[in-house]
């Protein structure tokens, strides 16, 4: 992919760059993991008669606004012209809002500023994921973009990890949890300001906005989103109903069935970390990408199989091992693709912002669709479902032509 003119194309250390993305990466993912556990630890308290209905509203507006977050926030920085660079000012506003927001909610226990509260701070996070993915086409060759895409990943799976913890510990004091987990993403937005500066780019001519509005047409471009969508969602569409799978189809108690999501959670976090590497190494080296990305949809639709014919608690450990090796790997080389199926460098967070969405967008359609196919036909038509979609989304992978 040739670098527009516009892009600082700085030259940037992988070994020092990587470590920044893994960093960023964990910044945003810890506060917005431990984030949903807090506030419905915090609901549970103020208004337990309908902590459910109230938590999924602040889900489905923290939802939209993340999603206008990267997209405008992406188009916004691409068209930033400052001292400081295009990507700086927005990680450091983003994360000061997101900061400032998250505070606010556990300073209050009127629900409504509660949930307006977190709907800005979902802004400031999708807004800093947008900013924080342009960083990668800014500074990163060509040969090297499947490790630095590892280094995000592993970063992601590890604020995942770590905001669990911290919720955990925190869950009993919500209110204080909110508090403070969001200040991490300031102190790691200073500390990429320093350590990777934009340059000055006040000079620049501004690129004409009724072209940047405009959506890209790549075919490529909403093949890769497409393929991305369908692969979060077929995972989504099982892990969203872990606990209910192992209870209502399996037959297991709740006690059990508990010990075996934290068996899960744990296979699917060790084995992600292992193919998280692997993957964005072996992608560098062969050159290829849509091996790895599309091959992981198939192996995820593969690991369906017993679920179908043998279900079980055997069945279902291997299932979530494969959850686990599947979904690093895709981690991995995912934001690869992604940035190789750019149209424009010049609207590279723009772009990347709207490629962000095939990834957020499942968190809302998942609940629903499981919910509707359970009730109508139980929970054997979420596995054929999910099969399904993880086939759709390798073969729309495989349909990329300009990657290979």
């Amino acid at each position: 992919m040739e670098r527009s003119p516009m892009i600082d194309a700085s030259a940037v250390r992988l070994g020092r760059l990587g470590p920044l993305l893994l960093l960023g990466q964990l910044a945003w993912a810890a506060p917005g993991a431990a984030s949903g556990t807090l506030l419905a630890a915090l609901l549970a308290g103020v208004t337990p008669a309908h902590k459910v209905g109230v938590f999924t509203a602040y889900a489905v507006a923290g939802a939209v606004t993340s999603a206008a977050g990267t997209v405008l926030g992406g188009l916004l920085s691409d068209r930033t012209r400052s001292r400081l660079g295009r990507r700086s000012p927005w990680l450091l506003g983003s994360a000061l809002l997101a900061a400032v927001a998250l505070t606010a909610a556990g300073l209050t226990s009127d629900l409504v500023l509660v949930g307006a509260c977190y709907a800005v701070f979902q802004l400031g996070v999708g807004t800093w994921v947008a900013a924080l993915s342009a960083l990668i086409p800014d500074h990163v060759p060509a040969g090297s973009v499947g490790r630095a895409s590892a280094f995000a990943g592993f970063g992601f799976l590890l604020g995942q990890t770590a905001g669990g913890v911290v919720a955990g510990a925190l869950v009993t004091t919500p209110a204080r949890g909110l508090i403070v987990v969001p200040w991490l993403m300031v102190l790691v937005a200073v500390v990429l300001a320093l350590a990777v500066p934009g340059r000055d780019n006040r000079d620049e001519p501004r690129r004409i906005a009724r072209r940047d509005l405009a959506l890209p047409a790549s075919r490529d471009f909403w093949l890769a989103f497409t393929g991305r969508f369908l692969f979060i969602l077929a995972i989504l569409m099982i892990t969203t109903f872990q606990l209910y799978l192992l209870t209502d189809y399996l037959g297991l108690p709740t006690a059990e069935a508990g010990r075996v999501v934290g068996l899960a959670t744990l296979l699917v976090g060790v084995l992600s970390a292992v193919s998280v590497i692997v993957a964005g190494v072996l992608a560098d080296r062969l050159g290829r990408l849509k091996p790895v990305v599309g091959g992981a949809p198939v192996l995820l639709a593969l690991g369906l199989v017993p679920l179908l014919v043998a279900p079980g608690l055997g069945t279902e450990l291997v299932f979530f091992g494969i959850v686990g090796l599947t979904l690093g790997a895709y981690l991995a080389v995912d934001q690869a693709l992604m940035v190789a199926v750019l149209p424009d460098p010049g609207t590279a967070a723009r772009d990347l912002g709207v490629l962000s969405i095939g990834s957020t967008l499942p968190g809302v359609v998942a609940p629903i669709a499981g919910g509707l196919l359970a009730g109508a036909a139980g929970y054997l038509a979420i596995f054929v479902v999910a099969l399904v979609l993880a086939v759709a989304a390798a073969a729309v992978v495989l349909g990329i032509r300009s990657v290979r």
